[in-house]
C-alpha cells in the first residue's frame, strides 16, 4: 500500500512541476514571490522521489538516479517554457534545482533514520 502511494505521489508531484512551470498562465500563478514558488514546486518532487525510494526498498545509489531525473526535469521545465510563452531562467533553474536535490536529500536523510531508529 505505501508503495502505491508513494508512486502516486512521485506521479502527482511531477504532473503538478509540469503544469505550473509549462502552462502558459497556470492557476494561482503570481500568489508567491517566483524564487518561493519555484523551490516549493521542486521541493515536493524531492520528498516524493525520496519517498519512492524508500517504500520500493531501492538500495542508496539509486538516490542518484532520483537526483539525475530531478536535474533532468528541472532543465525540461525551463526549456520548455521558452516554447509557452512564458521566459526560462537561469535563476529559476538553480532554484528548481535546489528545491528538489536539496529536499531530496534532507528527505532521504530523516527517511533513512527513522528506519534505522524503528
Amino acid at each position: 500500500m505505501l508503495l502505491w502511494a508513494a508512486r502516486t505521489a512521485a506521479l502527482a508531484a511531477v504532473g503538478v512541476a509540469l503544469y505550473l512551470t509549462l502552462s502558459p498562465d497556470p492557476t494561482g500563478a503570481g500568489l508567491l514571490p517566483p524564487w518561493a514558488g519555484h523551490l516549493g514546486i521542486f521541493a515536493g518532487v524531492g520528498v516524493s522521489f525520496a519517498l519512492l525510494r524508500h517504500a520500493s526498498g531501492w538500495a542508496r545509489p539509486r538516490l542518484n538516479l532520483l537526483a539525475l531525473a530531478v536535474v533532468g526535469l528541472s532543465v525540461t521545465t525551463e526549456v520548455g517554457q521558452s516554447f509557452t510563452g512564458r521566459d526560462p531562467g537561469l535563476i529559476d533553474l538553480v532554484f528548481d534545482l535546489t528545491g528538489g536535490l536539496g529536499s531530496m536529500f534532507a528527505a532521504d536523510a530523516v527517511l533513512r533514520r527513522l528506519r534505522d531508529e524503528a
